[in-house]
């Protein structure tokens, strides 16, 4: 049953979304601005792949604490610091002058986003939790949205000549703003504990993973790998496979986000209808096709409408997987969150330096294949889950 939605849950559910977006916005700018990067500094392909694998690293080495920062302190406390650290660290990459600087100014963006990325999270969690229905989705539908905004801000500021520097300075401007404008309204949120979980979570700063949260964890590692290679080098595809310019590159990832977006938008509405297990098989069938077709055809058009299908069918994997992960531990969301982080992304850290050895040995084209494996294996995975009688859904039922 859905509880009436209060102002103070409106207010909360607004400021928690303009998080999403900014953070979305900022990460697309600088996302976007991996070709200037390369270009500035020289690298090659294998080298961008070890400086990009940093941010995995950063943020794999700070999810564990920032659960316990977000359980200890509160979600609304942790997204300020989160959003105060990422607007900080975010100049420090276009003042990079060498590889290993590159890679430090990363490693530190990992481990502020992060903290942002739990806590924010754990937020949107809680107001889903008290109003009973499926959100999740709809936040990660304005990440999506700020993916967009990003983006095409990118290919603006590339058409008007304004230079990496000045892009990155401007995602971090607008990084602190939305945090302090947000924080405001977010509202002091706390989870509600079953009287039977209390003492249990007395003394749990730190949980392993039960069972449940291990099969979230692996497909949640699937799914972030897929994404991390299409923001890294979704670009870089269509500069260096599609022969096309960087400011229509800067397209492809606007693409991406805006299929991603429409997606979530849909989300809520289609795991009512479908159930989570029918729409990740839907989404790996869909996002499986993205992949093959721009393989099959790398043109500029059918390589973009590839990443869009991509976008559509990732769009509701991370939402889903986050969602079920933040029951895994009754009364403190942000542990499951945490722990779901720490082994998913697992895929971040990893997508950079296999898709770049692999572009550098066999060409990026062919490194693709990587990602329409995972989306195989996604698909077939939620195929035999549907196919067993005996398998609750995560999302069913608080996990055990």
């Amino acid at each position: 049953m859905t509880l009436p939605c209060t102002p103070l849950l409106r207010r909360a559910r607004v400021a928690t979304s303009g998080v999403f977006f900014a953070n979305g916005a900022v990460l697309a700018i600088w996302a976007t601005n991996i070709p200037g990067m390369k270009q500035g500094l020289g690298l090659t392909d294998s080298e961008l792949g070890f400086a990009l694998s940093a941010f995995a690293a950063g943020t794999m080495l700070m999810m564990c604490l920032a659960g316990a920062i977000a359980t200890k302190l509160g979600s609304r406390t942790t997204v300020l610091l989160g959003g105060l650290l990422v607007s900080a660290v975010l100049p420090l990459c276009a003042m990079a002058d060498s590889l290993m600087a590159l890679a430090a100014a990363i490693f530190c963006l990992g481990i502020a986003n992060s903290i942002l990325d739990v806590a924010m999270n754990t937020h949107g969690s809680l107001i889903e939790a008290k109003q009973q229905r499926p959100l999740m989705s709809s936040f990660h539908a304005v990440f999506s949205l700020g993916g967009l905004a990003g983006a095409s801000t990118v290919a603006t500021m590339l058409s008007g000549t304004l230079g990496l520097a000045q892009c990155m300075w401007v995602s971090g401007g607008l990084m602190l703003l939305t945090t302090l404008a947000s924080v405001r309204w977010m509202g002091d949120l706390q989870p509600e504990i079953d009287p039977a979980c209390v003492v249990r979570q007395r003394v749990r700063s730190f949980a392993w993973p039960n069972r449940a949260l291990l099969v979230i964890a692996g497909l949640t590692f699937l799914s972030l790998f897929v994404e991390r290679t299409v923001i890294d080098w979704s670009s870089l595809y269509l500069t260096d496979v599609s022969h096309t310019s960087t400011s229509i590159a800067a397209f492809a990832f606007g693409a991406f986000s805006l299929a991603m977006a429409v997606g979530r938008l849909a989300g809520d509405l289609l795991i009512r209808k479908l159930g989570s297990h029918g729409v990740m098989t839907l989404s790996g069938i869909v996002g499986g096709a993205g992949v093959f077709l721009a393989i099959l055809v790398p043109e500029p058009v059918t390589s973009i409408a590839g990443f869009i299908l991509v976008g559509l069918g990732l769009a509701n994997m991370t939402p889903l997987l986050y969602s079920q992960a933040s029951r895994a531990y009754p009364g403190a969301p942000g542990l499951g969150l945490a722990m779901n982080g720490t082994l998913g992304y697992t895929g971040f850290l990893l997508a950079p330096p296999i898709i770049g050895h692999l572009a550098e040995s066999y060409g990026l084209k062919l490194s693709m294949i990587i990602p329409l494996l995972a989306f195989v294996l996604l698909t077939i995975s939620h195929l035999r889950r549907r196919a067993r009688t005996g398998y609750v859904c995560p999302d069913a039922q608080v996990a055990r």
